[in-house]
């Protein structure tokens, strides 16, 4: 299956991301490099969006950091053989029983992400990311006032655009304008 799909490589389209996939470095809940490369692909679609809402960030004076964006099926199993609790880690799907998608890292319509000022310094979020706690939610009571105004603010701007933010986890974002295509297992 290294069929690419509607998948673009995103400084192909905007230079001004800094990429840093986690899942190419030992800097993971897995503790290993589950990718290949630091090669971020996402959807052609998706990356419009995230344009437009770079733009918006960068016009406040912020870069943005991409984390993880599409994710090979292959490596979505080695994630589940990993770590096989499907409340911190979505089991990898059947294909040959997959009658409906939706957006997901598998297709490349969802976006881990986190700002960073113009020094590259990540500024400061409700938790690290890949936090399986509840630090990782805007709605937990004990993060920090100055993350949680940052987490909000890229949450605003990312809905803005089109996105949608995941309740549990400040740094993830589904693209809700671009209708669910098949999931891959182009490598990166």
């Amino acid at each position: 299956m290294n069929d690419k799909g509607d998948l673009v490589r995103l400084l192909d389209l905007d230079p001004d991301f800094v990429i840093e996939l986690k899942y190419a470095t030992s800097n993971n809940f897995t503790g290993q490099a589950i990718y290949a490369s630091n090669e971020c692909y996402i959807n052609k679609n998706t990356a419009k969006l995230l344009i437009e809402a770079k733009n918006i960030f960068q016009s406040d004076g912020y870069r943005v950091k991409i984390l993880d964006a599409y994710r090979p099926i292959r490596a979505q199993k080695r994630f589940y053989e990993i770590l096989p609790d499907p409340n911190f880690v979505a089991p990898p799907p059947d294909i040959s029983n997959v009658t409906k998608f939706r957006a997901n890292h598998l297709n490349g319509l969802c976006v881990d992400l986190t700002l960073i000022d113009q020094n590259g310094n990540e500024i400061e979020m409700p938790s690290a990311f890949d936090d399986f706690t509840e630090k990782a939610s805007l709605s937990c009571q004990t993060i920090s006032e100055t993350g949680r105004k940052n987490a909000t603010y890229m949450k605003q701007v990312m809905e803005r655009v089109g996105f949608e933010g995941y309740e549990y986890e400040w740094w993830h974002f589904y693209d809700r304008r671009t209708p669910p295509t098949a999931f891959l297992d182009f490598p990166i």
